[in-house]
């Protein structure tokens, strides 16, 4: 019999026996305790590997660094509380200069910069000595809670010719995969997105499906024709998407609330704020909101088509419970 080569063979009454991998029983998952998810910014970035995809110039940067700096401090960041820690943020395609360009922009002039900060400017890929050196660096830092690496493309390893595109991409991130759930920490890589669109904004991230399967959770950043939409997705984190604005005086993100809130339509918006108030029927709600009934009742359909709003008994509608908040 051929065994998976996998599998360590001892032998045993003179035969060769495979040494199983561990198993367990659904006992023994009923009668164990764990320790809840591991968030290093609430509802965001949670233990694990987390991709952050956009176009060029869109400000994946600007986010990654106002992510580390709150890290670093403790403050909440795009209105989520992050737990302190040591970061280390590997700026590739960046400078020192630039990178002091970028704190001073986002930063008081009376602002002591957080030690608990550092960065990197150059790095070996990670299947040359690149992994190792992350080791060493969290082997240095027992406080660490998150790693960025500003981007992707200049660390991949490089890839074997005989591999697929989807295994090439899930080998990429599979070391950094198991660093950050070995470690217990956060590692955020920024990547880009292809030109072309998608119906599902996670598949518009650049190459295949090895990715963001590999990542545990994956970020993207995107254009809509109203704004600016982070979209969110992942093992332990529950999909959002909310609607961001960036500040060109300060250089900083914040979190806007729901798209539908912020980029809806008045009728949309006043609709909304009449089932806010607890009016559920269309007659109700156009009354209410000045609205006129059959524009009311076909915008509500719309919206439930859209999973804006849940319909219930009696044609009463609800709005559905939004999953961060």
């Amino acid at each position: 019999m051929t065994w998976d080569k996998k599998l360590k063979v001892t032998a045993v009454d003179g035969a060769d026996t495979p040494s199983l991998p561990e198993t367990f029983s659904a006992l023994d998952l009923q009668t164990t305790d764990f320790p809840p998810v591991s968030w290093i910014v609430r509802d965001l970035i949670p233990e694990g590997l987390t991709l952050l995809a956009g176009k060029p110039k869109l400000g994946k940067s600007w986010m990654a660094l106002q992510i580390g700096y709150s890290v670093a401090t403790g403050d909440e960041v795009l209105g989520r509380q992050a737990t302190q820690g040591s970061v280390l943020y590997a700026a590739l395609e960046d400078n020192q200069r630039r990178l002091k360009s970028r704190l001073e922009k986002t930063t008081t002039e009376s602002e002591r910069w957080p030690e608990l900060l550092e960065f990197a400017t150059e790095w070996p890929r990670l299947d040359v000595s690149g992994l190792d050196a992350l080791e060493g660096w969290l082997g240095q830092h027992p406080d660490a809670r998150l790693i960025i690496i500003d981007t992707l493309a200049t660390v991949r390893p490089s890839g074997n010719s005989r591999d697929s595109l989807h295994q090439s991409d899930y080998q990429a991130l599979r070391g950094l995969h198991a660093l950050a759930n070995t470690r217990g920490i956060a590692i955020v890589v920024i990547h880009h997105v292809r030109k072309a669109d998608a119906d599902d904004r996670f598949d518009t991230v650049s190459g295949s499906t090895g990715l963001t399967g590999a990542a545990d959770a994956t970020l993207v950043l995107s254009n809509s024709t109203d704004g600016k939409v982070l979209y969110g997705r992942g093992r332990d984190l529950v999909e959002f998407e909310s609607a961001v604005a960036f500040d060109q005086a300060t250089c900083r993100w914040s979190d806007l609330g729901r798209p539908s809130d912020v980029y809806g339509s008045d009728t949309r918006k006043a609709i909304r704020e009449a089932l806010k108030v607890g009016i559920s029927s269309p007659k109700d709600i156009a009354d209410h909101a000045g609205l006129d009934y059959d524009l009311c009742a076909k915008t509500l359909q719309r919206m439930a088509e859209g999973g804006e709003v849940q319909k219930g008994g009696r044609g009463n509608y609800r709005l559905t419970p939004d999953p961060v908040s």
